[in-house]
């Protein structure tokens, strides 16, 4: 049986900005720089201490942002505005002139050059969900095993091949489906 290589916290690419701090879940290519902009997709969480920031603007991206814990208020010049409370989320592309509003830790999907789709699972204990080979899956609460294999709460998997995620307790998890 194949061991999952799974994602920890201590293995993400953690890194400071003017409101907060961004930790890199998963960058493609693997040896892709964000700060360089030579990614087609990055996943990251970040934690925004401030009340209020500016989106830095990044041209040719797709965002995808989901509200981990606390509200945010989006403003999206000249396109709409919303407010996300936890598990809400929003899409909009980078060069748009974003402001937000609240301190929140979100989840940040990036893509250039492929598709992607985010979606909030609620899962009881006893369940299973089954992923295909590309999902990405992140552990936002609970607990679950993958072929056998314990993670927890921040755990992050990029699925090889369809995997069956079996839930120990209530857990909500993040699937991304990413397509090239």
């Amino acid at each position: 049986m194949k061991k999952e290589n799974i994602i920890s916290p201590s293995s993400w690419k953690i890194s400071s900005w003017s409101g907060g701090t961004t930790s890199e879940l998963l960058i493609l290519p693997e040896d892709a720089e964000f700060k360089k902009g030579n990614y087609d997709l990055r996943i990251s969480i970040a934690t925004v201490e401030v009340e209020k920031s500016t989106f830095t603007p990044l041209p040719g991206v797709n965002r995808i942002l989901t509200i981990l814990n606390g509200e945010l208020q989006l403003i999206h010049e000249g396109h709409h505005s919303t407010t996300l409370k936890q598990y809400q989320q929003d899409s909009f592309l980078g060069d748009w002139q974003t402001k937000s509003i609240g301190k929140v830790r979100d989840f940040n999907v990036m893509t250039r050059n492929y598709l992607a789709e985010v979606t909030i699972h609620h899962l009881s204990t006893d369940e299973t969900i089954h992923l295909l080979s590309n999902d990405f899956f992140f552990l936002a609460e609970g607990k679950a095993t993958i072929n056998k294999q314990k993670i927890e709460a921040n755990d992050s998997l990029l699925c090889e091949d369809t995997t069956v995620v079996s839930i120990i307790e209530q857990s909500v998890i993040i699937r991304v489906r990413i397509k090239k």
